[in-house]
């Protein structure tokens, strides 16, 4: 069941999954659009193909409560201080389980989904950077984040080494992160990270414990009804992925 709900300048969407029911507490899924998205017509995040939405529309149930603003202007980065507010709203609802609240972002939103990691790293269990680039000299405040980037070799719009560099400025400082590269992949390696039911699946694995700290755990159990294969079909070799670091 998806709601569209607004805070302050940004509309944004929440879906439900299927077992919700007042009372309970859920993971929360937080997912940042790419330029594509832009704008103020917000069927355009409800309806998108891409993502984790793209999965629900496409039949895919997912366990978490997932929420997916919109951009209104030309970058995320105009709306930092909005969307930070809206992110600390939606971990603060009585119905997200704060232990397992997760971010990710493609393109644009990747770059944001660095953005935020680096500033409010406490909030989250886990991140999932695609085809976006960060800071690396400000790894150091996302130390204990587990992060998983994914990147094409050959994104032609945001070149591969930006999360390389964050890659390998996160394991100096002895963090957990995984980088994918897909081999033959241009800018669109969204659809192979997202429809790979292991991404959620790594997610699901970390939480935060009472004192804050991230631990990773068989958290699959819970959710393993909801945690199913997506129908993938055949991807082409070069799209399948191929895990060089991490």
């Amino acid at each position: 069941m998806k709601e569209i709900l607004h805070h302050k300048t940004l509309d944004y969407v929440i879906n439900y999954p299927d077992d919700y029911e007042e009372g309970k507490k859920f993971p929360l899924l937080i997912h940042l659009h790419g330029a594509g998205t832009r704008g103020n017509d917000i069927s355009l995040v409800a309806d998108t193909a891409v993502g984790p939405l793209g999965e629900i529309n496409r039949g895919v149930r997912l366990p978490f409560i997932i929420a997916a603003p919109q951009c209104p202007g030309k970058t995320w980065f105009e709306y930092s201080e909005t969307l930070l507010s809206l992110i600390d709203t939606l971990v603060a609802r009585e119905d997200v389980d704060r232990s397992r609240v997760y971010l990710c972002g493609i393109s644009m939103g990747g770059y944001a989904c660095w953005q935020v990691a680096t500033v409010r790293a406490e909030l989250f269990a886990a991140v999932m950077p695609v085809c976006g680039g960060g800071m690396p000299w400000a790894a150091g405040y996302m130390k204990g984040l587990p992060v998983w980037a994914h990147h094409g070799a050959l994104d032609g719009s945001v070149d591969v080494s930006n999360s390389i560099d964050m890659y390998k400025a996160l394991k100096r400082i002895g963090s957990e992160a995984k980088l994918t590269i897909y081999p033959d992949c241009e800018h669109d390696c969204w659809t192979p990270a997202f429809t790979n039911p292991e991404v959620y699946r790594w997610m699901l694995r970390h939480r935060r414990d009472e004192n804050g700290q991230v631990i990773c755990e068989d958290a699959l159990e819970e959710h393993a009804e909801l945690v199913r294969e997506a129908v993938m079909g055949e991807l082409p070799e070069s799209m399948s992925g191929d895990t060089r670091f991490g």
